[in-house]
C-alpha cells in the first residue's frame, strides 16, 4: 500500500481521502462517543453548531484530516526535510491521529493541531528573512488560536521561541511580537464577548480551562493501551534523532530540531490543562507523525511495506474491538 504514496506529486494528496476513510470509518459504528472534556470557547462554539458525534461532525473531522495532512506535505516538501518527496509525512499523521479509538471523533485536540501545524510553517519561513515582522506576529497569533480551541495548545509559546532562536539570531523586540499575537485573538474574542454582553461568560471559560494536572477517570485498558502505544511512538522518534540528523544540511538539521521542541513541549500541557482524557495525547500527532514518517521514507521499500501493515492491522482490529466489545 505505501507504494501508492510514494509520489512526488502533492495533488495526489487527495488519496489521502481513501486513507482517511480506511482508518476511521469505524468511527461510524461507533454508538457511545467519548464525551469532550477541557475544551475552550471555539470548540464550543463548533460544538454548538454540529455536535461532536453527529454524522456531520464526523465528516468534518474527516475533511479537516485531509486539510492538515496535505498542507504537511507541503511543508516537507517546500523545506526539504525529508530525503525525498512523498506523500508519508501526511499520511503518517492521519495514522497517528487516528491510532486509538478515543481519537475517532472531532475532538478539540484535532482542531488546535490546525493552527500547530501553520505555527509550524510560520516559523519555518522565517529562516533567512530580513524583515519578517508578520510572520514571527503569525506564529504567536495562530499558537493563540489553537489555546481557544485547547487552552493547554499556550505551552507551545516554548515550541516557538526555541524555532524562533534556531532560525534566528535572538531579539528581545521579536518575542514582544509573538507575545502580542497570542495575546490578539484573545483580545479581539473578549471584545465581542464585552459587546454582547457577556465578559463574565468569557474569562469563566478560560479559568476553567485550566488546572495541574488534572485527569479525568478511565478505565484501565483504554488508558495503559493509549500510553504504551505512544510511548513507545516517542522512544522510537527519540532513538531515531541521529537518523534525522544524518547527512543533513545544517537548516534542514534546525528545522527538524524545531519539531522536538514541538513535542517536548506538549509535556508541559499536563501541568495546567483540566479534565486530560486519553485523548489529550493527540496533542502530539503533528510531530510524531512527521519524524516517524522520516523513518519509513529512509527504510528499504519491502521493510516500511510490512511494518506499515502490522501497524495498519493493528490500528484497525483495535478500533474493531472497541466497537464490538465497549468499556
Amino acid at each position: 500500500m505505501l507504494s501508492i504514496f510514494r509520489t512526488n506529486q502533492l495533488f495526489a494528496s487527495i488519496l489521502l481521502a481513501f486513507y482517511i476513510i480506511i482508518v476511521r470509518v469505524s468511527a461510524f459504528f461507533v454508538v457511545d462517543f467519548p464525551e469532550p472534556y477541557g475544551y475552550g470557547v471555539l470548540s464550543d462554539w463548533v460544538y454548538q453548531w454540529i455536535g461532536s458525534d453527529t454524522t456531520i461532525a464526523l465528516i468534518t473531522a474527516m475533511v479537516l484530516l485531509l486539510i492538515q495532512a496535505f498542507y504537511i506535505n507541503f511543508l516537507i516538501s517546500e523545506h526539504r526535510l525529508a530525503d525525498e518527496i512523498s506523500l508519508f509525512p501526511g499520511l503518517f499523521y492521519i495514522l497517528i491521529s487516528s491510532a486509538l479509538p478515543e481519537f475517532n471523533y472531532l475532538s478539540p485536540t484535532l482542531m488546535a493541531n490546525t493552527f500547530f501545524i501553520i505555527a509550524f510553517g510560520e516559523v519555518l519561513a522565517t529562516y533567512k528573512k530580513v524583515q519578517a515582522a508578520d510572520r514571527i506576529y503569525n506564529t504567536g497569533f495562530w499558537i493563540g488560536v489553537a489555546s481557544l480551541f485547547y487552552p493547554s495548545y499556550i505551552v507551545l509559546l516554548i515550541f516557538v521561541f526555541a524555532g524562533l532562536s534556531l532560525l534566528r539570531a535572538f531579539k528581545f523586540k521579536e518575542r514582544l511580537m509573538v507575545t502580542s499575537g497570542i495575546l490578539t485573538p484573545y483580545i479581539i474574542l473578549g471584545a465581542y464577548y464585552f459587546w454582547i454582553k457577556q465578559w463574565d461568560v468569557f474569562v469563566l471559560s478560560l479559568t476553567e480551562g485550566f488546572g495541574f494536572l488534572s485527569f479525568v477517570k478511565t478505565p484501565p485498558i483504554p488508558l495503559y493501551r493509549g500510553l504504551g502505544i505512544f510511548l513507545i511512538l516517542i522512544l522510537v522518534v527519540n532513538f531515531s534523532y541521529r537518523n534525522y540528523q544524518f547527512k543533513q544540511k545544517m537548516d534542514v538539521q534546525r528545522k527538524i530540531n524545531i519539531l522536538f521542541w514541538g513535542l517536548f513541549a506538549t509535556v508541559f500541557s499536563l501541568f495546567i490543562q483540566v479534565d486530560i482524557t486519553i485523548s489529550h495525547l493527540a496533542i502530539t500527532a503533528f510531530p510524531i507523525g512527521v519524524m516517524l514518517s522520516l523513518n519509513f521514507i529512509k527504510m528499504p521499500a519491502r521493510m516500511a511495506e510490512v511494518i506499515h501493515l502490522l501497524m495498519l492491522v493493528g490500528l484497525l482490529a483495535m478500533h474493531f474491538s472497541a466497537w464490538l466489545f465497549p468499556s
